[in-house]
């Protein structure tokens, strides 16, 4: 696999970031996916990215935060998510190639469970209220959601346009 345009939203191609991922089965594949996930998110930037993202409805998303570095996850489930959030601006590569940002309320601390590329189960406990957000927003596609999904509605009047915007810290 290689560098895959991320699916935009509005488009024949984009309708898939609204559906539901699959389980992954086949780690081989796994792996697969999740090497084009890192090269695609290399290329163009951000800090985290979904296989639906790419067109491939598995259950993979890929992290890539400084501080805390790359992390792949397959069939991730949250367990614990803190009743004590945080709100700050997200974006996406899929909404406008990550150009157009709003502001998301999301837990500070979650927990989950996921399976890493050689199959083996994980549990983390995400204490950083960046990774937490970012983890969420990437599981979020998993379900087919996308952040403007997740904002209150007084908060649209607010989306933020901005090309140069760079969110990994």
């Amino acid at each position: 696999m290689a560098i895959i345009l991320p699916k935009q939203i509005g488009t024949e191609s984009g309708k898939l970031l609204f559906q539901k991922s699959e389980k992954v089965a086949d780690f081989n594949q796994g792996r697969e996916i999740v090497d084009s996930l890192k090269e695609t998110l290399e290329h163009y930037g951000g800090v985290g990215l979904a296989a639906s993202q790419i067109g491939i409805l598995q259950r993979v998303f890929v992290v890539d935060l400084p501080k805390i570095g790359f992390r792949a996850y397959l069939n991730p489930e949250i367990l614990e998510a803190s009743s004590e959030t945080n709100s700050d601006l997200e974006g996406c590569l899929s909404v406008f190639y990550g150009t157009l940002y709003g502001q998301v309320r999301r837990s500070s601390y979650l927990k989950l469970k996921y399976l890493d590329v050689n199959g083996e189960e994980r549990i983390e406990e995400v204490n950083h209220p960046l990774q937490a957000r970012v983890v969420l927003h990437e599981n979020d596609h998993l379900g087919g959601k996308i952040f403007l999904q997740r904002m209150k509605e007084e908060d649209f009047s607010k989306l933020y346009w901005e090309e140069n915007l760079d969110v990994r810290g």
